[in-house]
C-alpha cells in the first residue's frame, strides 16, 4: 500500500516504531562504545602488566612464532621488540640439548593441557651466545592456540646449587679422609653418637657401627676414667652458657693403647631451646703431648741447671745481667730469626752462638765460624761462596764456600763490623733471598742458613758514621744479645776461678790462693775479660806469679789492706773466701773515704745500686 493511501493513524504508527528502533540503535551503539572503551583499556592494563611484569615475558603463536616480547625478554636475549615479533620464533632462544623437550610440550599442550608440564627448566642463549639457566612457566591463552611463556633467571641459584653438590662431595670426602673423628651425638652421660667419620676407625680402632647408638661402645666409657667427670663437666659448663668448647683429655682405643686427644665442639639447639645435641671434631694429639712433656722436663732441668749450677751449658756465670742472657739465648734459640751478639773482645760471644746453635732445631747441623777481619777484600767472595776448578791461578778444584758449608746450620759471623761496605752489598743479596754465584760459575745457588753474628762495636754507630748499610744493620740486628764486660759481674769470679781452676791445675799443682791473691783479682778490672781472666790462671799455675796485662788495680786498696786478709782454715770454699776478700776491700774503702758511698762506688768503680747491695749483703749498712 502506498504511502498515500495509508490512513494518518497507520503514519502515525510507523513513525512511533521507527523512532523505537533508532532508540534501540542508540543504545546498542552506546554499548558497544562502552564496551570498545572497556576491551581498549582492558587491552591497556594487560599491556602494562605483560610490560612490567619482573620475568622476561612472551606470547607464542600456534607456529612457535613471537608475537608479543616485553623488555625484561629484550634485556634477556639482547634484541629488539623490532627484531623478535612475528619474526623470530622461541627455539631461536633455547639451547640445543632443550630444544625437542620443549617442542613437544608445545604440541602436547595445545592438544590438552593436562599432556605437558606447565613449568620446568631449560637453558637459554642470548645473541652474544652466552648461555643462562631459566625456569620457564607456560600458560595457555583461553579460548586460543596462543600461549604466555614467562621466563625466571636462575643461573646464579643453578651456579650455587653445583657448588654446594661439589662442595658436600668435597667435605664428604675430607671426612673421610680426616685424621680424626668428626662426629655429632645425643648431649646425654654417654655421649650417644648419631654420626662419626671414618676416621673414628684410625682414633679409636672402633669402626663407625660400633660407635653409632653405642652398638658395641659408648664414647663416654673410651674415655679414661681420671678424666671422664672432668670432660663431662666441661661439655657441660661449655653447653649450658651458649659456648663452644675446647679441652684435652685421655681415651683408651679398642686395642687398649692411650691416647690423649683434642676435641671441640658446640651444641645444637632444638625447637624447645634446649641443647639436644652436639656436633665437634676429635683428633689424636698423642704424639704432640709427649713431646710437650719432655719439653717441660728439659725446661724444668735447665732451669734446674740455672738457678742451682748457675751454668748454662758452657757459659758460667749466676749474676743477674747473665741470667737475662740466658733468657735471651734461649728465645733465640727457639726462632730461626737473624742473631746479633754485641760485647767486648773475651766475653764470650761464640760461646753464646755455639749454645744458640745447640739448643735451636738445626743443632745437628754445621756450625761454622768464620773470623770476619781476617778475609781480605780480593778473597771476600771465594771464602763466601766458594769456587770453581780453573776459576782463578791455583784453583785446581772446586771448593765451597762457607754458605756451602753451613748449608741447613749455623753460619757465625764473627767481628761482623769489620766488614766493608762491599762485602755488606754482597752479603745483603744473599740474606734477600737473591742467592750467590760461586767464582768461575754461572749457576745461581741458596742456603737454608741461620746467620749469628758478633761483634764489639757500636754498629748503630758505625750506620750513622757511613761505616755500615742501614738496610744490612736491619738484616742482621734482629735478635740482639749483650754480654757484659766481666769488671760489671765480679760476683761471678768465684765460679770462673774454680772453673778455670779445675781445667788447669791438678792435686799436684794446685796453688794456694790467698788473701792478697784474691784481692788482687777482685779489684783488677779485667779489659780482657773472661778471655784474660782464664790466661792469667793458667799463667799463676804454670809460672806461680800473677802476671796482670794491664795495673788497673786501685792502689788505695791494693796497698796494705790485701796482706791484712785472713784466709782462714775453715773456710768452706772458694766463694766464701772472695766473700770475705771482698768485704774486707769495701770496709777498707769506706773507711778510708769517711763512708761517703758515691766516692767509694767511684773507687771501686761500681754504681751506687751495686755498691748497696753489697753493703747490705755484707752488714756493713
Amino acid at each position: 500500500m502506498s504511502d498515500i493511501k495509508k490512513s494518518k493513524n497507520e503514519l502515525i504508527e510507523e513513525l512511533h516504531a521507527l523512532r523505537i528502533r533508532v532508540e534501540e540503535y542508540r543504545v546498542l551503539d552506546a554499548e558497544r562504545q562502552a564496551v570498545q572503551k572497556a576491551l581498549t583499556e582492558s587491552e591497556q592494563r594487560y599491556r602494562s602488566v605483560f610490560e612490567n611484569t619482573g620475568t622476561a615475558t612472551i606470547i607464542i603463536e600456534n607456529d612457535m612464532t613471537i608475537s608479543m616480547v616485553n623488555a625484561k625478554f629484550e634485556s634477556l636475549t639482547g634484541y629488539s621488540k623490532q627484531e623478535i615479533r612475528n619474526k623470530m620464533k622461541w627455539t631461536d632462544f633455547v639451547a640445543e640439548e632443550d630444544i625437542e623437550r620443549m617442542k613437544r610440550y608445545h604440541v602436547k599442550r595445545r592438544k590438552d593441557r593436562s599432556l605437558a608440564p606447565t613449568e620446568y627448566e631449560c637453558r637459554v642463549h642470548n645473541r652474544f651466545n652466552e648461555y643462562k639457566d631459566m625456569y620457564v612457566r607456560i600458560d595457555m591463552i583461553a579460548g586460543t592456540l596462543s600461549s604466555v611463556g614467562s621466563f625466571n633467571d636462575i643461573t646464579v641459584f643453578k651456579q650455587t646449587e653445583k657448588a654446594l653438590i661439589e662442595s658436600e662431595r668435597k667435605l664428604s670426602k675430607l671426612m673421610g679422609n680426616l685424621p680424626g673423628m668428626a662426629y655429632r651425638c645425643v648431649n646425654d652421660f654417654n655421649r650417644t653418637m648419631k654420626y662419626v667419620s671414618a676416621g673414628c676407625k684410625w682414633l679409636t680402632d672402633y669402626s663407625p657401627f660400633e660407635l653409632i647408638d653405642n652398638s658395641k661402645k659408648a664414647y663416654m666409657d673410651m674415655i679414661h676414667e681420671d678424666d671422664r667427670d672432668d670432660v663431662n663437666h666441661q661439655i657441660q659448663s661449655s653447653l649450658s652458657s651458649g659456648r663452644p668448647f675446647q679441652m684435652e683429655y685421655r681415651i683408651i682405643t679398642a686395642s687398649g693403647q692411650q691416647k690423649w686427644v683434642w676435641e671441640e665442639g658446640l651444641g645444637i639447639i632444638a625447637d624447645d631451646g634446649t641443647v639436644a645435641e652436639v656436633e665437634g671434631f676429635i683428633s689424636d694429639m698423642t704424639e704432640h703431648k709427649l713431646e710437650e712433656q719432655q719439653l717441660r722436663k728439659e725446661n724444668k732441668r735447665l732451669k734446674s741447671t740455672i738457678k742451682e749450677r748457675y751454668k748454662f751449658g758452657d757459659i758460667i756465670g749466676k749474676n743477674r745481667s747473665m741470667q737475662d742472657v740466658y733468657e735471651h739465648i734461649s728465645m733465640a734459640a727457639a726462632s730461626v730469626a737473624n742473631v746479633i751478639i754485641y760485647g767486648e773482645s773475651g766475653t764470650g760471644k761464640e760461646l753464646v752462638a755455639r749454645e744458640i746453635h745447640k739448643l735451636s732445631d738445626n743443632y745437628d747441623r754445621p756450625f761454622v765460624p768464620v773470623n770476619c777481619s781476617a778475609i781480605p777484600e780480593n778473597l771476600f767472595e771465594s771464602e763466601f761462596f766458594g769456587y770453581k776448578k780453573g776459576a782463578f791461578t791455583g784453583a785446581g778444584m772446586d771448593k765451597p764456600g762457607y754458605f756451602d758449608q753451613a748449608n741447613g746450620g749455623t753460619l757465625f759471623l764473627d767481628e761482623l763490623g769489620e766488614i766493608d761496605l762491599t762485602g755488606q752489598v754482597k752479603l745483603l743479596r744473599v740474606l734477600d733471598g737473591g742467592g750467590y754465584t760461586p767464582v768461575g760459575s754461572n749457576e745461581v745457588k741458596k742456603a737454608e742458613v741461620r746467620i749469628v753474628a758478633a761483634t764489639n762495636r757500636d754498629l748503630k754507630e758505625e750506620v750513622k758514621k757511613g761505616r755500615m748499610r742501614e738496610d744490612f744493620f736491619y738484616r742482621i740486628h734482629i735478635i740482639p744479645i749483650t754480654l757484659p764486660p766481666l769488671r760489671e759481674r765480679k760476683d761471678d769470679l768465684p765460679l770462673l776461678i774454680e772453673h778455670f781452676l779445675s781445667i788447669y791445675a791438678t792435686s799436684d799443682n794446685m796453688p794456694v790462693l790467698d788473701g792478697k791473691i784474691l784481692g788482687m783479682l777482685y779489684n783488677y778490672e779485667w779489659p780482657g775479660n773472661v778471655r784474660e781472666l782464664q790466661n792469667v790462671l793458667q799463667r799463676y799455675i804454670t809460672l806461680k806469679t800473677l802476671d796482670f796485662m794491664s795495673t788497673s788495680v786501685p792502689k788505695s786498696v791494693a796497698n796494705d789492706n790485701i796482706d791484712s786478709i785472713d784466709i782462714q782454715e775453715n773456710v768452706e770454699s772458694l766463694s766464701q773466701a772472695m766473700d770475705n776478700v771482698e768485704k774486707t776491700i769495701i770496709r777498707s774503702v769506706l773507711e778510708k773515704n769517711q763512708w761517703r758511698k758515691n766516692r767509694v762506688a767511684d773507687v771501686l768503680s761500681v754504681n751506687r745500686k751495686t755498691l748497696f747491695r753489697k753493703m747490705k749483703k755484707h752488714d756493713l749498712l
